[in-house]
């Protein structure tokens, strides 16, 4: 498919839905098969750069995050989730409202073995949410909206057993 009919096609899916989320995560190193069924997040730490976000934002990353995990990870086995927030752009509201705009999400996730200290998995978790004017109110909960989006990208590539059966 050529690119003027992938982006005509994606521009009609944008202003007939709202919004529009893209994929760009991938295993580094996938978690072992029995780590899948057995495992469980136990903490998460978030490190990141100077990002343009709120006060009050790593607490509701973790919180978030946390909560879409308990989801779909429900084993006995405690995991460390160190997020590296490398990323995190938040569509402006103006431009959303006259013409769209999109927020964008890029990190590492790494699952770390509590008892041992070793990383078990580790994951490239990309999102981008694409929203037209009809979704200026949704687009502006970038924060809440990008937190959710990572949990529900590393529920999908960690523990995708759990997630087809939800």
């Amino acid at each position: 498919m050529n690119a003027a009919r992938m982006t005509a096609l994606l521009g009609l899916a944008t202003m007939m839905s709202g919004c529009v989320s893209l994929s760009r995560s991938a295993a580094v190193d996938d978690l072992p098969a029995d780590w899948r069924s057995q495992a469980r997040i136990s903490e998460v730490r978030l490190t990141r750069g100077d990002l343009k976000v709120t006060d009050g934002f790593d607490a509701l990353f973790k919180q978030r995050v946390q909560a879409k995990l308990d989801g779909c990870a429900k084993g006995q086995r405690p995991l460390r989730l160190e997020v590296k927030l490398d990323r995190f752009d938040k569509a402006n509201p103006a431009m959303t409202a006259l013409v769209g705009g999109a927020n964008v999400l890029r990190s590492q996730a790494r699952l770390v073995d509590v008892r041992t200290g070793r990383t078990v998995g580790d994951y490239a978790i990309g999102k981008t949410i694409v929203g037209s004017r009809l979704a200026v109110i949704k687009m502006g909960e970038a924060e809440e909206q990008l937190s959710d989006a990572f949990g529900e990208e590393l529920c999908a590539q960690a523990f995708p057993a759990t997630v087809a059966t939800r």
